[in-house]
């Protein structure tokens, strides 16, 4: 952001601090970390009152941050997750969740979602919006892609492995994939996730790629094998690639719920972590995106009143 804007004032607000289990239920452990995610909260809205304040600050977006509400500016919260799916073994526990939730997004004066309205959206159930008392946009899928473009003409890997997400599961799925495809014919690419600086010198392993670069070695017919976070997958639906194999980061309800249900609507194929690695994956169906002005409307909107 600093690159792309450099004329701005920037102001680091600390985040939140989530300890992602090696083993074990992500539910369970966020249940466990609530007292100190509550008191990040607090202190993220506290923090943002001094800001408004020296800075003379009028509207604020949230990209999912819950302290960043306000009674003295106007304030818009953006997420797709409303109803957050508990997973099997914690769905007892979703109304509970879901009020919770709830109650911070109705902090705020208005709620973004990063998707279309269904019931040809990407988010499924997550994005249901009943019940809400705030104003709710739909302002479509949002990617730093455009649409299908610089698409790959020639077909440099057969597999790219793009890796995101906390550790020690990225690290975990990084040496899985590396292991099975080192004594392949294929020719593949593991992209890290990681700071240029932890760069590796090995022809099969990047730290990270630049968009431009991505969407040279992406060819239509190289399997992606890559997590299914949300950001990531409006990614890939806006470059228009289908030929991809979700594999959720273990306990992360919100990657396994996304993972199902865009096989189950879109036939895009998933595995378990532990799971063997399949190589006969035909491509899916995605929806086709279409890129419109709705978000620059819904911000001229918000920017312009108070």
């Amino acid at each position: 952001m600093q690159q792309l804007f450099p004329g701005c004032t920037f102001v680091e607000i600390p985040q939140t601090t989530i300890k992602y289990p090696e083993n074990g239920s992500m539910v369970f452990s966020m249940l466990r970390q609530t007292p100190s995610i509550l008191k990040s909260i607090r202190r993220e809205n506290y923090i943002l009152s001094k800001i408004i304040d020296e800075h003379n600050i009028t509207h604020v977006i949230s990209d999912n941050r819950f302290g960043l509400y306000s009674g003295y500016a106007k304030t818009a919260f953006i997420t797709h997750q409303i109803k957050i799916s508990g997973g099997k073994n914690f769905k007892f526990l979703e109304p509970l969740i879901h009020r919770v939730n709830k109650k911070y997004i109705e902090k705020f004066d208005e709620l973004w979602i990063p998707d279309s309205a269904s019931p040809n959206n990407l988010s499924g159930k997550l994005s249901v919006t009943s019940g809400l008392k705030i104003k709710s946009h739909h302002v479509g899928v949002l990617s730093r892609f455009k649409n299908n473009s610089n698409k790959s003409t020639s077909k440099t890997f057969d597999v790219i492995a793009l890796l995101s997400g906390p550790e020690p599961q990225r690290t975990i799925l990084e040496n899985k994939i590396i292991n099975h495809f080192s004594n392949s014919t294929l020719k593949w690419l593991v992209i890290q996730g990681l700071p240029e600086n932890n760069m590796h010198e090995k022809e099969n392993i990047i730290s990270s790629i630049d968009d431009t670069k991505l969407r040279e070695v992406l060819h239509p017919d190289t399997l992606l094998i890559c997590r299914p976070g949300y950001s990531t997958i409006m990614d890939v639906v806006t470059m228009g690639h289908n030929k991809i194999l979700f594999i959720p980061t273990p306990g992360q309800t919100e990657q396994e719920y996304l993972a199902e249900y865009l096989f189950r609507m879109y036939g895009i194929r998933y595995i378990n972590q532990h799971d063997e690695i399949p190589l006969d994956i035909e491509k899916g169906k995605l929806p086709v995106v279409e890129q419109n002005d709705h978000l620059k409307k819904v911000i001229k909107d918000f920017v312009t009143t108070k």
